[in-house]
């Protein structure tokens, strides 16, 4: 899950790195009361969107009054960024800048371990700094305190201090690897890390990423210095608006019991009126252009993979069904090689058992147990009396987005 600036920033002065000070207004506040307290001479107003090029969007502002502050939030809360809902502002106090560096802690795919990140060019288009200007360094994840390793490339802070003393970038670096560890993240970027005329080092902006799969370690109970509660963090979208009671509610299916088998917690809500539940990454989005070729109107996007136990399923499933209007279904997925499908399409079945849908419903799947979890589901639409015609490998998935047109009144 990606953060908003000012969440990570908030993960970044826990671990004692310096970030501007500030203030976030979110609709329906009082701007002027909110930063009365804040006796800048300069402003800048950042809009919180999950992208970045917020600058080259017109979604940062720099102001020098109260009424401009007041202006530019208005206009930006009008505003989508990148097509992304603007969530909240970030108002800070606008540092004066000597120099911009970048850092930042990822994972590297290849070496398969962090890697540190750093270069003495920072700003907006730190893409377009050359390569040699750019320095790396594989981290030992064994490491608690990797500050050795990291001033061991001797580019990373420019000239050593004569002294031999550590540069203020190095406990930076230091307490940013203790962010990346102890927030269980995938990555943690500071761009721009500024060097403000005072001599001062703060994290100007924060991109931070943390791995959905750890939040069982990040509790609503027994959080303190070393352990963030994340069910703090609110709902998010990539779209263009709120996350949808649906979208919220699919997000919580992975972090029940059984959270470590498979994959049911993805849905976007889409404004068709045909319900998808999709296997597959690649597939599903060649799905997804298939039904609309063949005219119809996607009502979400939706996949689970993996091996999701029934419960899972069931979970998934009841949420597609329980969205108005939809005309009609479609389970559409490639030959799996491991899923068993006996046991998820029982997830299915289970919902199906529940809703009782009347529209039209068109099933495409084949993979270990198809052949019994056909039965279950030939059952099922027996004793409910479904209109539903299902395929099996010898028949394409495109194909079958063409029988359910033909279906659907």
């Amino acid at each position: 899950m990606n953060l908003y600036e000012f969440e990570g920033k908030n993960l970044f002065a826990k671990h004692g790195i310096a970030i501007p000070k500030g203030v976030v207004v979110r609709r329906g506040d009082d701007v002027k009361f909110k930063i009365k307290d804040l006796r800048f001479k300069d402003f800048v107003v950042k809009a919180q969107v999950l992208s970045g090029k917020r600058g080259k969007n017109n979604g940062i502002r720099f102001c020098s009054s109260v009424d401009e502050v007041v202006k530019a939030c208005e206009e930006l809360f009008a505003m989508n960024i990148r097509g992304q809902y603007v969530s909240a502002l970030l108002i800070e106090e606008k540092l004066d800048i000597a120099e911009e560096h970048y850092v930042s802690i990822t994972y590297d795919t290849n070496k398969k371990q962090p890697v540190l990140i750093y270069s003495r060019q920072g700003g907006m288009d730190i893409e377009d700094v050359p390569e040699k200007k750019i320095e790396k360094v594989w981290v030992d994840v064994r490491q608690d305190s990797p500050v050795v390793i990291l001033s061991a490339a001797k580019n990373l802070v420019g000239e050593p201090d004569p002294s031999g003393a550590s540069l203020p970038q190095d406990d930076i670096k230091e307490k940013l690897w203790k962010v990346f560890q102890a927030e269980d993240t995938r990555l943690v970027e500071i761009n721009p890390l500024v060097k403000t005329a005072s001599g001062e080092w703060v994290a100007a902006d924060a991109k931070v990423a943390i791995d959905d799969d750890a939040f069982f370690r990040h509790p609503s109970t027994g959080s303190g210095p070393t352990v963030t509660d994340w069910t703090t963090f609110e709902p998010r979208t990539m779209m263009g608006r709120l996350p949808t009671e649906r979208e919220v509610a699919v997000k919580k299916i992975d972090e029940g019991e059984k959270y470590y088998q498979g994959t049911a917690g993805k849905y976007i809500e889409l404004d068709g009126d045909i319900g998808m539940i999709l296997n597959g990454g690649g597939a599903s989005i060649a799905n997804m252009d298939a039904l609309m070729k063949v005219g119809l109107k996607p009502a979400n996007y939706t996949e689970y993979s993996g091996n999701p136990p029934r419960e899972k399923v069931y979970q998934l499933a009841k949420i597609v069904l329980s969205k108005p209007g939809l005309k009609g279904l479609w389970m559409a997925g490639v030959v799996a090689n491991f899923t068993n499908i006996k046991e998820t399409f029982l997830g299915i079945i289970d919902a199906l058992d529940e809703m009782k849908p009347t529209y039209p419903i068109v099933v495409r799947r084949d993979g270990p147990e198809s052949k019994e979890a056909f039965e279950l589901l030939t059952a099922c639409a027996q004793r409910n009396n479904l209109n539903i015609k299902m395929f099996t490998k010898d028949t394409s998935m495109s194909e079958t987005a063409k029988i359910l047109a033909g279906m659907v009144i």
